[in-house]
């Protein structure tokens, strides 16, 4: 793809804007007037060494969210590499960005109003292929996880945004029975529980998922409690219900989602029943990646690469138990040609995002009312992409 200056973005963005868009309506009954999405902008991560002998993007993608959910890229952020995944602080304001490569660093980003992401500084995560991150909800520390070497580290955020330094490095340890993607632990993401004083990481290498409790002052991490999702689950990412009672766990090699209760006054999770990931017979390489809960807490959204499908789920006893839905091809292309890496959801819950990592574009879905996914216009071609950030602003 050829670069876009900042001076074409801004124009580009001026020109999309958000008005003069039909609508496109998905199938099910209800949805000829979907509201409009919440989201003005969408930014892409991924890498810009392609995997898998792919073509890699320019930097981070900046895109105007059209009226009809649909986003349209602008321009790319260069001069980071593999920006794989991407969080906004507390305000907006902020882009955070990991660099996953061997020598892994995170980035922090001032975004300007017109949505352009300027660089702020950067500093190294002390860890191999950090993979996620997140920010404390009050913005004053990031925490980031490096899956190859099995680290959950912790930096202090200055009142500008800026990463401070490391406040605590906290190593993982154990394996599960896959021969390739279990022989070490592999920490997969770090998720902040309502109130922000705990920080749930699931461990796709050992199936556990952890609680630590965060310091709020010294930026230290102290395990809370651990506990063991399934021998062989993968457990990759999670979400809590908006109740924050429970907490879902997709599993990349058990190819399920697993409904756990959480316990704030002790800090635990309590393993509860499972639902598939995929329909019976299918191709075991299914691997689910992202999870997301919608605001009102009625439905649970998961990705399968392999099968290459959205899944939803109704969300069922309160948040213990969820009913499947309806499983949606990310795209009318084959089976095992789109790879979704990620997934997002508009604040408003009616548009679901896809990064597609092997399909090298990010597709739309609108959702109606009764959890079902219908695509809305046409993929965006984006080389190699792995994540999809929505903001308001």
């Amino acid at each position: 793809m050829a670069d876009i200056s900042r001076r074409t973005f801004v124009g580009a963005a001026a020109a999309v804007g958000l008005g003069g868009l039909t609508w496109l309506t998905a199938r099910s009954a209800g949805a000829s007037s979907p509201p409009p999405p919440t989201a003005r902008r969408a930014y892409v991560g991924g890498f810009t060494v392609g995997e898998y002998g792919l073509p890699g993007l320019p930097g981070i993608g900046v895109a105007t969210v059209g009226a009809d959910g649909v986003p349209r890229i602008d321009g790319y952020r260069e001069g980071i590499e593999n920006p794989s995944y991407l969080t906004l602080g507390p305000r907006g304001d902020l882009l955070y960005a990991v660099s996953q490569t061997d020598d892994g660093h995170v980035h922090a980003f001032r975004i300007g109003d017109d949505g352009w992401p300027e660089p702020v500084n950067a500093a190294p995560t002390r860890g191999v292929n950090p993979v996620h991150l997140a920010v404390h909800p009050d913005g004053r520390h990031l925490v980031t996880v490096n899956y190859d070497s099995a680290t959950v580290a912790v930096h202090a955020l200055a009142e500008d945004g800026s990463i401070g330094e490391l406040t605590d490095l906290v190593e993982h340890e154990g394996s599960g029975p896959h021969p390739e993607e279990q022989a070490a632990p592999h920490p997969h993401m770090a998720l902040f529980a309502p109130g922000g004083r705990d920080v749930v990481v699931p461990d796709k290498g050992n199936d556990h998922v952890y609680v630590y409790a965060l310091d709020p002052d010294g930026g230290t991490l102290t395990e809370r409690s651990r506990v063991l999702v399934a021998e062989g689950a993968g457990p990759r990412h999670a979400v809590f219900h908006p109740s924050g009672r429970h907490v879902y766990v997709s599993n990349e090699l058990g190819s399920t989602v697993t409904v756990c209760e959480y316990d704030p006054r002790e800090g635990a999770l309590r393993v509860g029943a499972s639902v598939s990931a995929a329909a019976p017979g299918a191709d075991p390489r299914n691997a689910p990646s992202g999870v997301l809960v919608d605001p009102e807490g009625r439905f649970v959204y998961t990705a399968d690469r392999g099968i290459d499908s959205l899944v939803s789920y109704a969300v069922a006893d309160g948040g213990a138990s969820l009913d499947l839905v309806e499983q949606e091809p990310v795209t009318t292309k084959g089976p095992g040609t789109r790879w979704p890496r990620d997934i997002a959801l508009d604040p408003s819950g009616r548009y679901l995002y896809a990064a597609n990592q092997a399909g090298q574009c990010v597709t739309a879905h609108r959702v109606a009312d009764d959890g079902r996914i219908a695509p809305v216009g046409a993929p965006v071609p984006v080389a190699s992409p792995s994540c999809v950030l929505l903001s308001a602003r």
